[in-house]
């Protein structure tokens, strides 16, 4: 704590301690949605506590970011606004008056009554134990809305105690610098590093899409596009600056795909990373200057050192050195080779190490092909992809032995469960796939389900980012046909052939045992909620695996269903649920009871498979609730483990 500080507080702690005090008022605000409360002129001393939500706060010409508490100080006469960046924003106002009523050593200190003066005093604080502090403010609360006006003076001079202590503890908060510039120059100093809009957000404890309206306001773009053009930018400046290649200026501005980094640059640029380093050569460079922007705001300055030798410039940028034009090439050059040199004796192979997300397969050159999907789009796709999107298709991915860059999750990021053991440590992305969300991950190949997936703009949106391919419904709707799609995408087709007849048999197998073991008997999947009890069609999802694949009967009720239902998983009425003739019942309980309590319910008595001991409960961790060729062999096991068991 600075010693100019120290003293305000000690002169401040001993007014309170020698002053008589009177409060006028105790308020407490709930703004909502968007609200804003503007100019308000305080009309006595305050203590402005906020508790819940965050908020914008300017107090006398200062602004705060109010994230749960802060408690900021001002005096009569001082503008307070407060502007709301969350749903709901919840603080206290507590306006008094106070007077030094006894001489006391700071008071001789001050000039001409100056010790009234520290009652006017603007300060912040952010307490680290902020719950004694908030006790105190709604115990004042009630007791001023009770008027129990003398208790609610004892308790707001316990209230100042208290804030007297933390700014003993940890002294007044500075001046912000307003949160949009701020994230701006976040976003200039970790523009080489992976940043999302979700790691944004837990960043700055504010939502994602609050940061990218400011930082759209502070600078014409969106978080993410905002990153790329500065790494294009630093990216347009090493290739003309220095000999560095284009994978160790791939590698310095933040893609480790040099495929990835090139398309982007030509996006951005109009011109391949290769031919713009070439232009730079015949485009005559200034004398005495660096080339680029003077003095860019992206470069990392604490790792540069300059030098000035005969009107020369150097700079360092973490091992790629930029040189004039005019001076010559040969240092830099041995400085790679050098540095090529260090690191391979460093690394002990020159083989690298596959990215996570990256599948592990040989790269093959830029050769690209021409696909039309399926709603007629022509897309050019890599030969060999190696940073795959493709949401709520993983199951295909990790059968062809792709991993994906991203995978599909709902609700706080759940995901496939029963995929977990392939995709372990693969980040989540929400399912409705948020298009800077995509860009983060930096895919050189999106792979779409359905349509309904690229309605309206997202197609665009998506086609800026990388090739986009959406399978659509009429091969969608059939798991092989859509698995010989995503094979034929990704280069593997004869991969995925040979899924399919690796399942096939396995699957042919299986039915066996179940001829051998049970002979004919019927079955039905059930999928159990709290609000409902939902079935699966005879030809969709696990009901295709239980009538097609393994031979079950289909029962009349699942006939009836399947014929009326277009989901996978279609509600089925308690009335319904009664009639069900299943032998044998596969239930996927999220009821939150136990298979037993279930079971005591009236409406299952008189199925065949509850009478017999035949139901069987998985978790939604199971693959029941899926499809395709992961899916369906777990399926498979599970019912041969419990039917034959």
């Amino acid at each position: 704590m600075k010693e100019k500080e120290k003293k305000n507080i000690d002169d401040l702690l001993a007014q309170w301690t020698n002053a008589a005090v009177q409060v006028i008022d105790v308020r407490h605000f709930v703004l909502q949605s968007q609200a804003s409360w503007n100019s308000y002129r305080l009309p006595a001393s305050s203590f402005f506590y906020a508790c819940k939500g965050r908020a914008t706060v300017r107090l006398n010409g200062r602004e705060y970011a109010a994230d749960r508490f802060l408690l900021l100080h001002g005096g009569k006469g001082m503008v307070l606004d407060v502007k709301l960046t969350d749903e709901r924003f919840v603080f206290y106002l507590i306006l008094y008056k106070a007077k030094t009523m006894l001489p006391s050593p700071a008071d001789r200190t001050l000039q001409n009554g100056g010790s009234q003066a520290l009652f006017q005093l603007p300060y912040a604080l952010v307490p680290l134990e902020p719950t004694g502090l908030y006790d105190l403010v709604v115990a004042m609360a009630r007791e001023w809305e009770a008027q129990e006006r003398l208790r609610a003076k004892g308790t707001f001079l316990q209230f100042v105690h208290e804030v007297m202590q933390q700014l003993m503890r940890h002294g007044f908060q500075q001046e912000q610098e307003p949160l949009a510039r701020r994230v701006v120059r976040f976003l200039e100093e970790h523009y080489r590093t992976r940043i999302s809009l979700e790691s944004l957000a837990e960043h700055f404890c504010y939502s994602a899409r609050y940061l990218t309206r400011l930082v759209k306001e502070e600078t014409g773009h969106s978080p993410i596009d905002y990153v790329i053009s500065l790494r294009m930018e630093k990216a347009k400046e090493l290739l003309a600056g220095t000999d560095a290649t284009m994978q160790e200026i791939a590698a310095f501005v933040g893609y480790q795909d040099v495929l990835y980094f090139s398309r982007l640059f030509k996006k951005h640029t109009g011109m391949t990373p290769s031919a713009f380093s070439g232009q730079a050569l015949t485009t005559p460079a200034v004398p005495d200057r660096p080339y680029g922007k003077p003095g860019l705001s992206i470069v990392d300055e604490k790792r540069g050192s300059y030098s000035v030798n005969d009107n020369r410039y150097q700079r360092s940028f973490g091992g790629i050195v930029r040189m004039n034009k005019k001076s010559t090439r040969h240092m830099a050059t041995l400085f790679m080779v050098s540095l090529a040199l260090l690191v391979s004796a460093c690394s002990g192979t020159a083989s690298p190490t596959p990215q996570a997300g990256e599948s592990v397969q040989e790269q093959t050159g830029t050769a690209q092909r021409e696909l039309t999907d399926g709603l007629g789009n022509k897309v050019t796709v890599p030969a060999q992809p190696q940073r795959i999107i493709a949401s709520y298709l993983e199951d295909h991915l990790v059968a062809l032995g792709v991993k994906p860059v991203a995978q599909w999750s709902i609700g706080d990021g759940d995901v496939q469960d029963y995929l977990q053991k392939d995709l372990a440590g693969i980040p989540a992305i929400p399912y409705d796939l948020p298009p800077e969300v995509v860009m983060s991950y930096n895919p050189d190949l999106i792979i779409m389900d359905n349509a309904e997936m690229v309605a309206g703009d997202k197609y665009s949106q998506y086609a800026k980012i990388s090739p986009t391919y959406t399978i659509g419904k009429e091969k969608n709707s059939d798991w092989r046909k859509e698995l010989l799609i995503v094979g034929e995408v990704l280069n593997k087709s004869e991969e995925a052939k040979k899924v399919l007849a690796d399942y096939d048999a396995y699957v042919a197998e299986s039915k066996e045992k179940l001829k051998q073991g049970i002979g004919e008997k019927s079955a039905a999947a059930l999928w159990v909620t709290a609000k409902a009890v939902y079935m699966a069609r005879k030809d969709l999802s696990s009901g295709d695996v239980l009538y097609k694949d393994l031979g079950f009967k289909v029962p009349g009720v699942v006939e009836e269903i399947s014929k009326s239902g277009e989901a996978n998983w279609n509600a089925v009425s308690l009335e319904k649920l009664a009639e069900l003739d299943a032998d044998y019942l596969f239930v996927v309980n999220s009821k939150g009871v136990s298979k037993d309590e279930l079971l005591k319910e009236p409406v299952w008595a008189n199925i065949p498979a509850v009478k017999n001991g035949q139901v069987f409960d998985f978790t939604t961790d199971s693959s029941w609730l899926y499809t395709g060729v992961i899916a369906n062999r777990q399926m498979i096991e599970d019912v041969l483990d419990n039917v034959l068991k």
